[in-house]
């Protein structure tokens, strides 16, 4: 049993002196494996995390300078079509203003020839009285006669 003792001391001795110190360093190197890889997906994840949130502040600038354009373009749109609007109205009253100019001067020029065949007429009817007397029915006549050519008159201005 004694050589049992000093074999186990023996065997202890050797594996502290060698053995254990070599596991000792693999389990330090693995450790510090770990932590270095630990410590560098943290470093990843902050970096991640400055990138995401750098991000969310461009894409909200972005979306900003968007609804401002959005914004511009409307009012744009709002005062060109104004502007159109206005040169519409302007350009549609000078040729209302330019029609009726036109009508009343063609009303005037048929009014001026109307009164110029009623007086044709009446002087032309009173001749006629004027150069023989005449009875009721020749007068109803010569009154007929002169509408018609009132009526004739109207015609040929039209």
């Amino acid at each position: 049993m004694f050589w049992v003792i000093v074999s186990f001391v023996a065997l202890l001795f050797l594996l502290r002196k060698y053995v254990v110190p070599a596991v000792n360093d693999v389990l330090d190197a693995r450790a510090k494996r770990i932590s270095d890889e630990i410590e560098a997906a943290e470093n990843s994840r902050k970096e991640a995390e400055r990138l995401l949130e750098e991000h969310r502040t461009q894409l909200a600038e972005a979306r900003a300078n968007i609804n401002q354009m959005m914004e511009q373009a409307q009012k744009d749109a709002t005062a060109n079509r104004e502007k159109a609007m206005a040169e519409l109205d302007a350009d549609l009253s000078k040729k209302k203003d330019a029609a009726m100019a036109e009508i009343d001067t063609a009303r005037k020029k048929a009014m001026s020839e109307i009164r110029g065949v009623a007086v044709d007429v009446a002087m032309e009817v009173a001749e006629k009285l004027i150069a023989k007397s005449v009875d009721k029915k020749q007068a109803e006549s010569l009154a007929n006669e002169a509408i018609e050519k009132i009526g004739e008159a109207k015609d040929q201005v039209h």
